[in-house]
């Protein structure tokens, strides 16, 4: 997608969710006020979508655990198959007997109070259980990722899709960072001490510049 496309897509989504009086909040918690439950999974199930697996989810943690104007976040995610076959996880999961999604955690994005996007941030690879891999095997993609389909909701997933398109630079800024916060080996991938490990801000005013 490319960023024209993205722009008008990203317009088109947000107008539409205030013409139907349910904003991005309400039709991701499911209910009017969009009040959420710490911890609880919004949707129940992860939203999953496309040739990549292009999956989210929404959360929020505990108020105490919050930034101080954080309502929670999107985590987003591509299938692992999706990557190539000999791209190689920097962060393999260990083995484990429960069940494992076949998840690549892209990055999440924060919301505030008021319903609105304000950061994008990178978690170590315990927090989504996940095969972390390697930054350039993900940015390849950041312009691919489409969580259009029949899951979920079409105007949120319209919204994310065109979001990631339009912020693919600070997305895979952070990526990178990511990668090298993990190579001066002062994060160990299931230290529980050590959960963000890149961020930055979203500034809504330039999105579509």
């Amino acid at each position: 997608m490319d960023r024209s496309e993205a722009s008008n897509l990203f317009i088109a989504s947000t107008q539409a969710m205030f013409a139907s009086g349910a904003p991005l909040m309400q039709r991701v918690i499911g209910n009017a006020d969009g009040e959420a439950q710490s911890w609880s999974h919004y949707p129940e199930s992860d939203v999953v979508n496309g040739g990549l697996s292009a999956r989210w989810f929404y959360h929020c943690h505990a108020p105490e655990e919050r930034g101080e104007n954080e309502h929670g976040h999107f985590h987003l995610f591509v299938g692992k198959p999706a990557l190539p076959a000999e791209v190689t996880s920097i962060m393999p999961a260990p083995p484990t007997k429960q069940k494992r999604a076949d998840v690549v955690h892209v990055a999440a994005l924060s919301i505030n109070h008021s319903g609105l996007p304000t950061d994008w941030f990178t978690v170590n690879r315990w927090v989504t259980d996940e095969w972390l891999y390697p930054a350039s095997s993900i940015t390849d993609m950041l312009g691919k990722i489409d969580f259009r389909g029949p899951s979920g909701d079409p105007l949120v997933n319209d919204w994310l899709t065109a979001l990631v398109a339009l912020q693919r630079e600070p997305v895979a800024r952070i990526l990178a960072e990511r990668d090298a916060v993990i190579a001066r080996d002062t994060v160990q991938a299931e230290d529980r001490g050590a959960e963000i490990l890149s961020s930055t801000p979203l500034n809504l005013e330039t999105l579509l510049d």
